[in-house]
């Protein structure tokens, strides 16, 4: 039904809708919090006190808070005491009551705290009965914390104090400047959205490695534990913060940065604004800790380190551009881990992820990477292995479409464009687009707003001497609706004399592959050298019969790890084919026909 003014917000419904959201961004600007919060141990409901302040238009419109508790104890409306409208977990401050300009509200509030469910969560500790709180409201819970306008593209400036219990600290968003005994006020942020943010109180620790201002959290009882893994964990941020910092021509964007090592965080980590929260069991790891913990640690420091760019610095605009953010996260995550810790298979690890999206992304209700969402309740949905497996392969295959420096130039110039802003997927495809001099709308509209993934495979034959004579690359689409996609592929022929490779630009259903030359006798065709591209990657029987071979073997991790996972995805074919029924070898042969198109009997 609509609204009885031109100006009157959209009918409001539960959750943060898109209508309700898009008409606050219009209407409201210069947002401002000051927050105080008192903490006591063990109490389940903390007192707190708002200052907002919000810039109107000449004509202002209504106020419309998003909150999820007990009306508030108090309200006062440009110094004048009022009575707010209370619907369907929204704070309405009528428009009659506001001024055009600058306009200040005053409230005084309770917000809930527990153990689960809640978004100031309460850790007591088994070990020395001290006590932890800290605040954790992605995607959209900043709302049942305090009354604010709870969307990723409102950014603001915070101001926040907190009363303490004797013996605690406390660590925020920005630096504290002004620190007395059970108080501490913060330093206004720059420009955040609610869901970025944060504090932590408690007794922890603080630890620190020479020179680096950065400092690790921890609850008391881990401290000395902690020590032991200190420098390692922090020079390995610092590492992470200075080349990310030199990749995209940008320093790191907030006043300070800090570490919090939180236990049972439900989360690895949460990228705050300059207070990253992190899962202690991933960060404090055994004494003798695998390589795959060590590696996971080092993707977690730098994942989080990325996102203070590719999140904070530039915030998506709504959350089914979720992937905008974490894709760069995991695709960043692996070009730092190359440059900075060169002991692990990067590639490989990155390889891993990509398979655990494909596989998703070839069933039936599979989502496109941008996730359609019309209201932020909804936002968790959004999170999964498309938006962190398959948004990074996207990428990937955009810097090698594009070239290294033109791909890099281009998200210089999305952060420059954006920055202390919102921006979504259009954005960046026209940062590509600007740097490369090339249209790319059909190119990302394919691959950002469609499900699915192409099965692509290699056809060859060898001439009467034994030598590769033609090569053909063809992709289908496995869930029968006869899509195809754009992608820049390397193929790579592995035989006796050696490897060729060349790069094709795979659009159609099929091209013919030139320039695989000088190898010999072939043995092995791999569609996707270099693991640029994004699908089921397939062997034909030949190259499979030749990956089984006991004297076949490649030295590359990463090509060693794509043709080992070939084979496994033949036989993931056979046994969809053959589930819940009988089989025998013929039936796999037959597989192998109808998956090459060859008669292989004999």
């Amino acid at each position: 039904m609509p609204s009885a003014r031109a100006d009157a917000p959209p009918t409001l419904e539960a959750g943060v809708p898109r209508a309700l959201a898009e008409w606050r961004a219009r209407h409201y600007r210069d947002v401002r919090y000051e927050l105080e919060f008192r903490l006591s141990p063990g109490a389940a409901r903390v007192p707190g006190t708002l200052a907002l302040s919000v810039t109107l238009g000449a004509r202002p419109v209504d106020l419309v808070l998003d909150w999820r508790g007990e009306p508030p104890q108090s309200l006062e409306v440009n110094g004048a005491q009022a009575q707010p409208e209370v619907r369907k977990d929204r704070l309405v401050v009528p428009a009659r009551l506001l001024e055009p300009g600058r306009n200040v509200l005053r409230l005084r509030f309770e917000a809930a705290a527990g153990d689960a469910g809640a978004p100031l969560l309460r850790y007591r500790d088994a070990e020395d009965g001290a006590e932890y709180v800290y605040t954790l409201v992605v995607p959209a819970d900043a709302s049942a914390l305090f009354p604010c306008f709870d969307q990723p593209d409102l950014r603001a400036r915070f101001r926040l104090s907190l009363e303490l219990p004797a013996g605690w600290r406390a660590v925020a968003n920005a630096p504290a400047e002004a620190e007395t005994a059970g108080r501490v006020r913060f330093a206004e942020t720059a420009p955040l959205p609610t869901y970025l943010f944060a504090f932590a109180a408690g007794p922890f620790e603080a630890l620190t490695n020479a020179d680096d201002p950065v400092r690790l959290f921890v609850r008391r009882a881990r401290a000395e534990r902690a020590r032991a893994e200190a420098g390692e964990v922090l020079a390995l941020n610092r590492a992470a913060l200075d080349w990310y910092a030199r990749y995209f021509a940008r320093p790191y964007p907030f006043a300070k940065y800090d570490l919090v090592l939180l236990p049972e965080f439900p989360y690895g980590g949460m990228e705050h604004a300059g207070a990253t929260f992190l899962n202690e069991e991933r960060v404090l790891l055994p004494q003798t800790p695998s390589a795959t913990e060590r590696l996971r640690r080092a993707q977690l420091l730098l994942h989080e380190a990325a996102h203070q760019w590719f999140g904070n610095l530039v915030t998506l605009r709504w959350f089914d551009d979720l992937w905008l953010k974490e894709g760069f996260a995991n695709f960043m995550t692996a070009k730092a881990l190359e440059a900075l810790a060169s002991e692990f298979d990067a590639w490989v690890a990155f390889h891993a992820l990509k398979t655990s999206a494909v596989r998703i992304d070839t069933t039936r209700g599979a989502t496109p990477i941008r996730y359609p969402l019309e209201n932020l309740a909804d936002a968790k949905s959004a999170y999964g292995p498309i938006a962190y497996g398959k948004a990074p392969a996207l990428l990937r295959q955009a810097e090698f479409l594009l070239g290294e420096p033109v791909f890099r130039r281009a998200v210089r110039d999305f952060l420059r464009q954006h920055a202390f802003g919102a921006a979504d997927w259009r954005d960046l495809v026209r940062a590509f687009e600007r740097a490369s001099g090339r249209r790319l709308g059909a190119w990302a509209i394919g691959w950002v707003e469609r499900a699915g993934a192409p099965t692509v495979r290699a056809r060859w034959r060898a001439d009467s001497v034994g030598r590769l004579a033609e090569v053909h690359l063809e992709q289908h689409d496995g869930a029968g609706a006869r899509r195809l996609w754009s992608q820049r592929l390397r193929i790579a022929a592995i035989g006796t004399h050696g490897i060729a490779s060349a790069e094709v630009l795979l659009s159609r259903a099929s091209v013919r592959v030139r320039a695989l030359e000088g190898v010999g006798a072939p043995q092995l065709v791999l569609p996707n050298a270099g693991d640029f591209g994004y699908g089921r990657f397939l062997l034909d029987p030949q190259s499979q019969e030749s990956a089984l071979a006991p004297e076949f073997d490649i030295a590359d991790p990463l090509m060693k790890a794509q043709i080992a996972e070939a084979l496994w995805e033949a036989v993931r074919d056979f046994l969809r084919q053959h589930a819940f029924g009988a089989a025998d070898w013929r039936d796999l042969v037959r597989a192998f026909e109808r998956a090459s198109g060859r008669r292989l009997g004999a």
